[in-house]
């Protein structure tokens, strides 16, 4: 019985695991065997300095408040799909989290909603920092109502 119960953890533990074949579009930009694209920091940084775009940290507003990525504004994962209304889903979506793994998740939930580009940043914050690029600790930034 207790092996039957490991293997069933390590194979539950296993389907989670997907594997994605990552591909390099010209413009540099990564795209997933599942159609997430992924951005590099620096590529995401030059993408979200422009005057409209919607750039989300998905961490908590604890994590948020601890040191984030310039421009990014904070809707936690466990309140995006009820955020949904406050974003624009013809436009590119940039998420982030600390390390790539939640702003995955939030964007294979904005593809299921119906938001048509959006962008996972490689490495998260934890990849922003290595590169040396502006972080903030500033209140929570928030999306205006529409």
């Amino acid at each position: 019985m207790r092996s039957i119960l490991v293997f069933a953890l390590i194979s539950l533990t296993l389907s989670g695991c997907q594997n994605t074949v990552k591909r390099t579009t010209d413009s540099g930009v990564q795209t997933t065997s599942t159609s997430i694209k992924e951005a590099s920091p620096a590529e995401t940084q030059a993408a979200v300095s422009k005057p409209y775009s919607q750039f989300i940290d998905v961490r908590t507003p604890e994590e948020y408040l601890g040191g984030h990525a310039s421009r990014a504004i904070n809707i936690p994962l466990d309140t995006l799909m009820s955020s949904l209304d406050r974003l624009e889903k013809n436009e590119p979506v940039y998420l982030i989290c600390q390390t790539g793994r939640r702003s995955g998740q939030a964007a294979e939930m904005l593809k299921g909603a119906g938001f048509s580009n959006v962008i996972n940043v490689t490495g998260g914050t934890t990849a922003w920092q290595g590169a040396n690029l502006p972080m903030e600790t500033k209140p929570p930034h928030t999306v205006p109502e529409k």
